[in-house]
């Protein structure tokens, strides 16, 4: 057979074969560079112990290093509620970023729903606190303080109008719970000016509420408090004139979750007399006035506290009715 016989015979043959050959040189490298670049991209982080921590404290931490945290939960009385008793990875050991972690918290105290008490008398409803269902037994609600306003048109006197914690809302056994609740006109002489009586470790929020109800101005200063029960109660009041003003106390939340305490400042542009109204986010015709127009000068702070559930909208009017500062507060997860 010629030279030329084995070129035409066998040459297609090897064309095929270097033809397989290429591609599956150029899978294998493909293949390769893909798991290097996967692996090269892999970022490792170092576990850190959080046990004995509370969740809250190392959240924030946590989220950094972008690990899915799977929460379980047990209940140790004797051991602080909210701390981290078990963790699947052990401290200090090398994983990737977005591994998952499962962290064990103890459930120390009565877990319990804030059941509803607006619209009972005063009496259902400190009834209604001695005897709070917690998984399958019973266990009481302190009451953390009454605040009395006058009733709108409808409303009934010695009724509960408002509640903090709000209806719903996951809580323990060892909240306080405030109430707003109507009383009965007052008999008075005419001309003769209504009083209303606060004092420290009052719930400021309805403090406000009732004045803003009554048409009598008031004015707070913030006093940052590292105890979060204290945050939203009364450290002193004076009536200077026929205005109020409150010292209160506020805890700075680390998360923003479905309900808590937030604060809000602004510095008065021009003299004149200013108000704030609360909006619901999701029904903006569900509008509380927090406080009544009251009177500013310029380069004065005006401040407050109030109880948020849900997102909501905190506007600051002037006395011509028209928006002077807004600002949204809403749930962070």
């Amino acid at each position: 057979m010629t030279q030329e016989e084995l070129r035409s015979k066998y040459l297609p043959i090897g064309g095929y074969l270097f033809f397989i050959a290429f591609g599956l040189v150029v899978f294998f490298i493909a293949a390769f560079l893909v798991v290097f670049v996967r692996t090269k991209s892999s970022t490792l982080v170092v576990m850190p112990d959080v046990v004995g921590k509370s969740y809250n404290e190392v959240h924030n931490e946590l989220s950094r290093l972008q690990l899915k945290i799977r929460l379980e939960s047990k209940r140790y009385p004797d051991k602080t509620d909210g701390i981290i008793i078990y963790q699947s990875i052990r401290p200090g050991r090398e994983i990737e970023a977005g591994s998952k972690v499962s962290l064990t918290v103890n459930i120390g105290l009565d877990r319990l729903i804030m059941p509803e008490l607006k619209g009972q008398t005063l009496a259902s409803a400190k009834n209604a606190l001695e005897k709070v269902l917690s998984g399958e037994t019973y266990v009481s609600l302190q009451l953390g303080g009454v605040t009395y306003v006058e009733p709108k048109e409808g409303e009934l006197p010695d009724t509960v109008v408002d509640q903090i914690p709000e209806a719903g809302k996951n809580t323990t056994a060892r909240e306080k719970v405030f109430l707003l609740v109507t009383k009965a006109p007052a008999k008075k002489k005419e001309g003769e000016p209504q009083t209303l009586d606060f004092k420290p470790g009052d719930s400021f929020v309805f403090a406000q509420r009732t004045l803003a109800r009554a048409g009598i101005p008031s004015k707070a200063d913030i006093v940052e408090t590292k105890f979060r029960p204290e945050s939203g109660k009364i450290e002193s009041v004076q009536k200077i004139g026929s205005e109020y003003r409150f010292k209160v106390f506020y805890f700075e939340p680390e998360d923003r979750v479905e309900s808590g305490y937030e604060s809000f400042e602004y510095k008065i542009r021009d003299n004149g007399n200013y108000k704030l109204i609360l909006k619901d986010q999701k029904d903006e015709s569900k509008q509380v006035e927090l406080s009544a127009a009251t009177p500013y000068q310029e380069g004065e702070k005006i401040q407050t506290v109030f109880y948020r559930a849900g997102d909501v909208t905190l506007v600051l009017l002037d006395q011509s009715g028209s928006k002077v500062k807004s600002k949204d507060y809403e749930n962070e997860f």
